[in-house]
Parts: C-alpha cells; structure tokens; sequence
C-alpha cells in the first residue's frame, strides 16, 4: 500500500468519527452518510474528483478480448462507452443518470448488454453527492449494514439482499465498499446486474480498478480491463444521444 494510499485511508477513518471494527461480527455500523463521506475522502485521495478518460478491453467469458474502447465519466452521473470490435463494428452505450442507451453502428440497441458501469460513484467528491447518484439507481442510500462481498468485509449501502422461501437471494440495489480501504467492492442494480470492482492499482495520479466484472441474469459474464486512466477534457455536453446516434469515427487518441 502507498503512503498515498495509507494517508486516504486514515482521512476516510476520520470522516467516520471513530475506529474502524475489525470485522462484521457484532461491530457497531456507522451512519450511511458517514459511510457515504468517508467513500467521498478515498475517491478524492485517487484523483477522481473530475471526468476520467480510460482506455478499456472487453471480454466475454475466458476468452479473448473481442473489442477495445474507451471509457468516459463524468462525476455528475453521465458515462460512455465507445467499443470497437474485433469483427469490424463500433457499439456506443451513454448513461445519463438513471437512463440507459445503446448502438451499434449509429443504430439503437433495443435491449443492450450493460458494458458500461456506473464509474461515477468512484467520482462523488461528497457524501450528499454519493447517495444521490445511488437514489438514481433505487439504491436506499440512507440503510447501512455489514456483510461479506467477495472475500473483503464491508459496509453495503442499501442493504444486503435477503433470499425468500424458495432459497433465491432477492434483488436489493446496493453499494458494497471495503470496510478498511473504502473502495467500490460491488454494484448490485435492481434488475438483478451486478458490477464487481477487481484490486485497485496506480494509473499515474489516478487511483482505479484494474478491471470491472459484470454480470447480468440469462447472460455470461463480461469484464473491462482498465488500461489506462487520465484526467479528461469532458464537459457535461458531451454525453448526449447525438453522439450516441452518430456515426463512428477514427479511434480518438488518448489526451
């Protein structure tokens, strides 16, 4: 762990109000806007105050990468992804808060696979600003508890999801961060999607996941690999259905 990385924790620490139980096991479970504001202090200890360009990979499955892109986002709720295929078309997906769209070649997607993620709650530079962006995906941002998610020990803001008689978990929309570093450990949408966030590393003066899983019901598992990862001239204007409708270009350069 960087000294970096060492100090954002402690702040993350401080913004709880008080220190961190060692495991889920009968420990006290801060406020969800403590919780929200600590996550806060950790993404702007990583850089991510500001919209990212990041160079991705997509896979399906354990095979080979089928396509290579870019992925932009910004902290108010807006993402896009443009993806390039290795069989020759370009797929484009925007995320404008809560809504979703998606093409292929300039023409809409009637039910696209969810490739892009919602980067953007590694972004909130504000607790207040955190359990927005989760309200807008049905997440109950003011519940928090404690569960295991994927090995680490977390908070889950939302709740976990209880199972119902027949043994099925329930869908629960819910943020899963690590209970000691305060990273984004899992997504669960309520349409049963679920993003999982891998080990963090250093991109230059970017903190970020070097790859996101995604899992969607009725679908093999995806993953993005994250490559590369620098601030980015993205204002707010340029995540419109114009773009997401227009045709493809040249592949853009990295800034």
């Amino acid at each position: 762990m960087s000294a970096r990385w060492r100090c954002a924790r402690l702040l993350a620490v401080a913004a709880l109000g008080f220190a961190l139980p060692a495991a889920p096991s009968g420990a006290g479970i801060p406020s969800a806007q403590r919780i929200a504001d600590a996550v806060a202090v950790a993404n702007r200890a990583a850089g991510r105050s500001g919209p990212l360009w990041i160079d991705v990979t997509l896979r399906i499955g354990e095979g080979e990468p089928l396509a290579q892109g870019v992925l932009t986002t910004h902290p108010t709720g807006l993402a896009r992804l443009e993806l390039r295929s290795t069989r020759g078309f370009v797929e484009r997906h925007l995320v404008q808060g809560s809504e979703y769209g998606a093409s292929r070649d300039g023409r809409p997607l009637e039910q696209p696979r969810p490739f892009l993620p919602p980067v953007f709650v590694l972004q909130a530079v504000s607790g207040a600003a955190l359990q927005a962006a989760l309200a807008s995906f049905g997440v109950a941002a003011d519940q928090a508890e404690l569960g295991l998610g994927d090995e680490h020990d977390c908070y889950v803001l939302g709740g976990r999801a209880a199972r119902g008689p027949d043994g099925v978990e329930r869908v629960q929309p819910s943020l899963w961060v690590d209970l000691e570093s305060f990273e984004v450990v899992r997504i669960d949408r309520g349409d049963g999607v679920r993003f999982r966030f891998g080990p963090s590393e250093d991109f230059g003066a970017l903190r970020l996941p070097r790859w996101i899983s995604i899992e969607a019901p009725g679908q093999p598992p995806a993953r993005l690999d994250l490559l590369k990862g620098v601030p980015a001239n993205a204002p707010a204007a340029s995540f419109t259905t114009e773009w997401l409708l227009g045709p493809s270009s040249p592949p853009p350069a990295s800034p």
